[in-house]
């Protein structure tokens, strides 16, 4: 999604918006997130992934025993042909994620230096954390292939949290307060890795809140947030 002609010109700055899941989606249609996004000036790109829903039973499983391999590959060369043809410029490149897209944010981040910024809500940051604390269990013993004692190295391989100590992205940290999928704890943790590491980062918590921020004054402050965190960390 690109912006109006009246508010920017290519090469545009990038949000990647990756989803959540990662069994799910995106798809065309009125998405207000999106929206606003493209009002400010920002080009988003949401990356159907592996992993995501639509392609069939093969893609869907594509990314199991492999969170953070070959879906963040897959974003990476989207961003690539999107810079290569001119419509985003790449030193002007922002993640926004919820849930497994924030999981995404975080990952993304211990990965590469390639972002201005990020934003992580609600995220998966530590896989122990997820199987311990989580109301879905099911989702760690699946996606990694066993239980935390029998898979204790995947565990720890793909959690965001093993690698904080490579961030140097700014990153901001939203959670919900009564979050029961990706419990507060999760979110607090990184959050302190990033501050032991001198990495530019705010965490805020919405009380009265579930998995989904969904009270209209708290994502009104989420999309603040959010804006004034990217342009904050823009580059000039």
């Amino acid at each position: 999604t690109i912006p109006p002609v009246e508010v920017a010109t290519p090469p545009y700055k990038l949000i990647v918006y990756p989803h959540g899941g990662p069994h799910s989606r995106s798809t065309l249609g009125y998405d207000f997130t999106v929206q606003l996004f493209a009002a400010h000036g920002y080009a988003v790109m949401q990356p159907n992934f592996r992993g995501s829903t639509g392609y069939g039973q093969a893609f869907l499983d594509a990314d199991r025993l492999d969170l953070g391999g070959g879906d963040m590959r897959d974003i990476h060369s989207a961003i690539e042909i999107l810079v290569r043809t001119g419509d985003v410029d790449p030193k002007r490149q922002f993640v926004y994620g919820i849930s497994y897209g924030g999981f995404m944010a975080s990952w993304l981040v211990g990965q590469t230096h390639q972002f201005r910024a990020a934003v992580a809500q609600n995220a998966v940051t530590d896989m122990n954390m997820m199987y311990g604390l989580s109301d879905l269990q099911s989702w760690t013993t699946w996606e990694l292939g066993g239980l935390p004692w029998e898979q204790p190295e995947r565990y720890r391989k793909h959690s965001p949290l093993t690698y904080a100590h490579r961030v140097k992205t700014p990153t901001l940290i939203l959670h919900a307060r009564e979050d029961r999928r990706c419990p507060l704890p999760m979110g607090k943790a990184v959050h302190q890795a990033l501050l032991a590491n001198n990495v530019p980062t705010e965490m805020v918590i919405y009380p009265n809140e579930g998995h989904g921020i969904r009270q209209p004054r708290h994502r009104e402050d989420v999309y603040r947030r959010v804006l004034a965190w990217f342009e904050k960390h823009d580059a000039k």
